[in-house]
């Protein structure tokens, strides 16, 4: 629109000194009039300059004039439009929101009515097919953000959390809260946006919540450790076990093994190696010979 009031201001400033032309003096008709004719000439080329539209690469432009909105999107690239039209340009790229990358923090009510602060962000696009529709509803891309973005995900957070526990919303599994922001959201926003990715960085509930949750992780953790000492228990009384059934098996072969001719044979293997001078005791009963080395 700038472009073509210059235009227009350039032609009318023409028109007036081609039109102050003949009373000027003979020596200023011919540059006045040829200057008059630079202005116009300068005005019909922005003019026609003006009857070009450039839509970059992810931009759609909305076509409007005297009120009218054209219903059909124009798509990348160059269009000759009626130069006194104005193009609206609004981007059907990925958009985060917040834009600046950075979070929004919203208060929402748990199914208890526990009240938790959460800090969210999201991508979502806009349909160039719908781009007409909304800029004839809401308007420009910014109050497109500010009316329908905004709105949708602070009531779309709002209502996924209601019908979340406390115990859903500090589970591990953080993904599902996020899915069910994703389908509020999106349902919040109807057709106007298409909500492609919900992310929950952070989680804050009432200190006494947050006491009870550190009381809970606290006996957990105590549990656990319990457990693993009375693991360590077990295994050691099941190492004593083991060791017990080697030393009643040992001893098993060994009595098995000390038959009497295995004890004769032992004694007579002793007498070769005992020492001159040395008193044997023989007992009367028991069978076995008892030995005693009293030296030279």
């Amino acid at each position: 629109m700038g472009l073509l009031l210059l235009a227009i201001f350039a032609i009318l400033v023409g028109a007036v000194l081609r039109g102050a032309a003949p009373s000027i003096g003979k020596s200023g008709p011919g540059a006045s009039k040829l200057a008059g004719y630079g202005f116009m000439f300068a005005g019909v080329a922005l003019v026609a300059l003006n009857a070009f539209a450039l839509i970059r690469v992810g931009e759609v432009g909305v076509k409007h004039f005297l009120g009218t909105v054209d219903p059909v999107m124009l798509p990348q690239g160059v269009h000759v439009v009626n130069p006194l039209a104005t193009i609206e340009k609004m981007s059907i790229r990925e958009q985060s929101f917040p834009p600046d990358g950075s979070v929004e923090r919203i208060e929402a009510q748990t199914s208890e009515q526990l009240n938790v602060a959460l800090e969210v962000s999201l991508l979502y696009r806009i349909d160039g097919v719908n781009a007409p529709d909304l800029y004839q509803r809401i308007g420009s891309e910014d109050e497109i953000k500010n009316r329908i973005v905004l709105n949708s995900v602070r009531n779309g957070v709002r209502d996924a959390v209601a019908t979340k526990s406390i115990n859903e919303i500090f589970s591990p599994n953080r993904r599902e809260v996020a899915d069910a922001m994703q389908e509020a959201i999106q349902a919040k926003a109807g057709d106007r946006i298409e909500v492609l990715e919900v992310f929950v960085r952070d989680v804050q509930a009432p200190p006494r919540v947050r006491e009870a949750i550190e009381e809970k992780l606290q006996r957990e953790q105590n549990v656990a450790a319990e457990r693993f000492q009375t693991e360590i228990i077990q295994e050691r009384a099941n190492q004593q076990i083991e060791e017990a059934k080697g030393i009643a098996e040992a001893q098993k072969i060994i009595s098995e093994g000390l038959t009497p001719e295995y004890l004769t044979f032992f004694y007579i293997e002793q007498l070769g190696q005992m020492p001159a001078g040395s008193v044997i005791y023989v007992p009367t009963e028991g069978g076995v010979p008892l030995m005693r080395n009293i030296g030279n």
